[in-house]
């Protein structure tokens, strides 16, 4: 009797097959409107102003609520009390309208009741400061709970920055008040406000006027320096790109932020396009230096050098006039750009020859301006500092100290006082113990030429 086996595999009856929470979030449909009335639903029995609860009950709320998801939605909520809709038009909820704590709102109202009750513009940016702290608390509140909502809030903010030109003036101010306190407080970097210098929001001044009102609250906790910093780090070079096109220059510059008081914008500015002036000096001199190298067929190299030096010392001598400065500055710069045009090899005695053969090369465009003792002395003290700073040419400062003396570059009393009371501190017993000989051999020449000069007073006198 033959047996017949099933091949049937077994199944379980009555059990549901459920699909993983992850995908399921990810097939489910975006509806942002329906977060925005989840968060409104949430908020709905709390006092508009018992903001400690508010913020408790949100921070709870990310629970249940994607805010990963809607992170983006949940940011232009509590900026505008709307969604962002295409064409940067806010979508209010129909029957709700802005979120009550909303950046918008909070800050706004206060604009508001300031503006009909005339008071004065410190005291009013003063008020709307303190209903944006309210804001910022919770901001950061959120994003302390929620790390991943720091990096989405800060790429939305690049959103709502780039359709200021679709809101009104006073939400825009709002805006500026309620980011530059993120700014000032360190939330928010100035990165996103690089989006302002696109033609459509500079062209009609809305740029400059939103940079403007931001920096204005950035500089009341924050200093012009720690401001500087702050823009290089966004790689924001130059605030007149945020002004109108036909406005970028100094002159328009100086009148903008004279009208606004704000000298400190003034001073910043000033200071940066001097570094930019000295920066353009130094890497015309590379320029001309590498050129003159490159140029250069071994056959005339002192005539070479001399070409070099005289182009070099010409251009240093128009920028010193254009710019105002003293030899003491500018022979500190022709320094720079000498030895930044060096190709530094990577073996140490190697580095030591290349130093003192570019120094040999171009000290004629040196001593050109270190013509006075001041200057001498302020070429000596950056010597030792780029010395000092750059660890290959640590072991040689007291050669290249001799090099200058050498090439005229530096006299002996320069060099004599250097060591008795000019050094600066930086790595000063070093660089002191490496010239010892020089200077005592310096001295004593000295010396001799003061008894010498004695003698012969003697002799005149008899």
């Amino acid at each position: 009797m033959s047996t017949q086996v099933s091949n049937e595999k077994p199944t379980l009856n009555g059990v549901k097959i459920h699909a993983r929470k992850r995908d399921a979030k990810a097939s489910a449909k975006y509806e942002p409107e329906e977060f925005r009335t989840s968060i409104f639903q949430l908020i709905e029995p709390i006092a508009k102003d018992d903001f400690a609860k508010i913020s408790a009950t949100l921070d709870t709320a990310g629970n249940t609520l994607d805010y990963r998801r809607y992170g983006d939605t949940f940011f232009e909520i509590l900026v505008t009390g709307g969604i962002i809709a295409p064409g940067g038009i806010i979508k209010n909820d129909d029957t709700r309208g802005k979120l009550p704590f909303s950046l918008f709102v909070l800050a706004g109202a206060d604009a508001d009741a300031d503006a009909d009750g005339g008071a004065s513009s410190d005291d009013a940016l003063a008020r709307q400061i303190e209903q944006a702290k309210i804001w910022t608390r919770l901001i950061t509140q959120l994003t302390r709970r929620y790390k991943y909502l720091e990096r989405i809030f800060s790429e939305t903010s690049v959103h709502v920055l780039e359709n200021i030109h679709r809101y009104s003036d006073a939400d825009n101010h709002v805006l500026a008040v309620g980011l530059g306190q993120l700014v000032s407080e360190g939330f928010l970097s100035m990165d996103p406000f690089r989006t302002l210098q696109k033609e459509h929001l500079t062209r009609d001044g809305i740029a400059l006027r939103f940079m403007t009102d931001m920096l204005r609250v950035y500089l009341r906790a924050n200093t012009a320096a720690q401001l500087n910093r702050a823009l290089g780090k966004a790689r924001i070079r130059q605030l007149t790109d945020f002004f109108p096109p036909a406005k970028r220059d100094a002159d328009c510059f100086v009148r903008h932020f004279e009208a606004e008081d704000l000298p400190e914008i003034i001073e910043l500015h000033n200071a940066s396009q001097a570094v930019a002036q000295r920066d353009a000096l130094v890497l015309d001199i590379v320029r001309t230096v590498r050129e003159a190298h490159k140029d250069d067929d071994g056959e005339d190299d002192e005539a070479a050098a001399h070409a070099a030096n005289v182009r070099v010392a010409t251009l240093a001598q128009k920028a010193m006039r254009r710019n105002a400065w003293d030899e003491a500055l500018t022979v500190a710069l022709v320094w720079d750009g000498i030895m930044a045009a060096v190709d530094w090899p990577l073996r140490q005695d190697q580095i030591e020859a290349l130093a003192l053969a570019q120094i040999a090369r171009h000290a004629e465009a040196l001593e050109a301006f270190a013509a006075t003792p001041k200057a001498e002395i302020a070429l000596l003290k950056h010597v030792q500092m780029y010395c000092y700073s750059d660890a290959k040419l640590t072991k040689t400062f007291g050669r290249i100290v001799y090099a200058l003396y050498s090439a005229d570059a530096l006299s002996d009393s320069a060099i004599i006082f250097w060591a008795a009371k000019g050094a600066r501190a930086e790595g000063k017993a070093d660089f002191i113990k490496q010239t010892e000989t020089l200077v005592k051999k310096l001295e004593a020449l000295a010396a001799e030429d003061s008894d010498d000069d004695e003698d012969s007073d003697e002799e005149d006198d008899e």
